[in-house]
């Protein structure tokens, strides 16, 4: 029986990166990560439309976002290429969100700038909607828009190969197409009974039960995004996030080629990362292909279900996202969708980021809701801290931040206050 010190389970972002920072600072642990998929980050990772940004209110996710950013910045200045494109994230707004304290707070905090309407419609974007159309579908005139400059895309499939590659060189095993089924708990001190354990023993996890055996080890870590609920259920461990479907289309026209390389902020002329304001569809722009990659996280009328392989519906998108986006950009009007690809959000719908808890010898990152990305390095940090017990721990770049802050019973994480 080969037994590890440390079986984190999740090859997605928050699991590499939390198994770096753990690794990082335990050189001497024997470490396994094992993922059902056949490779690392094929799950919600592959599937992001993979934005970064560090516009927020919330001192929280400012800290988790900011410090990321600047850790990824030096990765990629050092040589190793993330695709990192300092293109800015544009947000489309109203007259009361471009008034409103939160931009005003902003403006004062991170690194960004107002634009005005007729900037933003030397993009291609209409500031002023059909009235009827925007009548019928709630649309939001365009004041001016707020650009983050600290901000931008990436590529995830180069963000998560970094991480594996320092992994692979620190001596941590990778394990995949091994699906965890279940977790097996146990008592601390067995008097092999039948019927252990039971209320009054101290309990636990002893194994996880796989498709290919059973895998043993001290210490466990879940970094398994919207299949911790499956896992943690069982145990009677309440994961307090559900998943939400994410659909992301990619969209070809000529006349969006040419808005590829309009740009408000950066070295590149390259587009921003644009959020519409009402509905807020995203529009992340793709400088390989010359395309948008369109994407909305589904709301009210949309249920908390999970799919084992998830496909974007191609009806959803020209009954729902097209009719918005051919009135705000024009551009979309002759447009086609070349390809399509759907995946999940593991929402924490308390405040809406990461949630990192501990119960036995089991640590669990769950609840990146949308953001894992852009916050997955502070996320490992946090969560090597959570393994070492540590009440704090001082991120990339300076910042500190209490770990309890980011658990269940003594959560205190700011609202987020930049609502569009």
């Amino acid at each position: 029986m080969q037994k590890y010190d440390l079986l984190i389970v999740g090859a997605g972002i928050s699991g590499l990166s939390s198994a770096y920072h753990i690794k990082s600072e335990n050189p001497d642990l024997n470490i396994c990560v094992l993922d059902k998929g056949s490779t690392y980050a094929q799950g919600n990772t592959a599937k992001s439309a993979a934005a970064f940004r560090d516009v927020f209110t919330s001192e929280t996710n400012y800290k988790l976002a900011s410090s990321s950013i600047s850790f990824y910045k030096d990765v990629q200045r050092k040589g190793f290429n993330l695709g990192m494109h300092f293109n800015g994230y544009l947000f489309l707004m109203d007259k009361d969100n471009l008034n409103s304290p939160a931009v005003r707070k902003l403006l004062n905090k991170v690194k960004s700038k107002i634009i005005s309407r007729e900037e933003i419609s030397e993009l291609g974007i209409r500031t002023n909607p059909d009235p009827d159309a925007a009548s019928i579908m709630n649309l939001r005139n365009i004041e001016g828009g707020l650009v983050g400059e600290n901000c931008g895309i990436m590529e995830p499939d180069l963000l998560a190969s970094f991480y594996v590659t320092k992994l692979e060189n620190m001596g941590v095993e990778f394990r995949f197409n091994t699906n965890v089924e279940r977790l097996s708990i146990a008592p601390r001190n067995k008097l092999n009974f039948p019927g252990e354990p039971f209320i009054w023993q101290d309990k636990v996890i002893e194994s996880v039960e796989t498709s290919k055996g059973d895998v043993f080890a001290d210490q466990f870590l879940l970094a398994t995004d919207v299949w911790t609920n499956d896992l943690l259920r069982p145990l009677g461990i309440d994961a307090f996030t559900q998943p939400k479907k994410v659909q992301v289309f990619q969209v070809q026209s000529e006349e969006i080629s040419k808005m590829m390389t309009r740009k408000v902020t950066g070295e590149e002329d390259l587009f921003p990362f644009t959020i519409l304001p009402s509905p807020t569809i995203d529009l992340r722009p793709d400088p390989k292909s010359k395309m948008f990659w369109v994407s909305y996280v589904e709301g009210i009328g949309r249920g908390f279900s999970l799919e084992e392989n998830p496909t974007a519906d191609e009806d959803y998108y020209s009954n729902n996202l097209y009719t918005v986006l051919r009135e705000y950009v024009p551009a979309f009007s002759n447009s086609r969708i070349r390809s399509s690809w759907a995946g999940f959000y593991s929402m924490n719908n308390m405040d809406g980021t990461y949630v990192f808890e501990r119960h036995m010898n089991l640590s669990v990152v769950n609840g990146s809701s949308g953001s894992g990305i852009m916050k997955a390095d502070a996320a490992g940090m946090v969560a090597a801290a959570l393994f070492s017990g540590k009440q704090s721990t001082r991120l990339y770049g300076g910042l500190e931040i209490n770990v309890a802050d980011l658990g269940l019973s003594k959560r205190k994480v700011d609202q987020e206050t930049l609502i569009i």
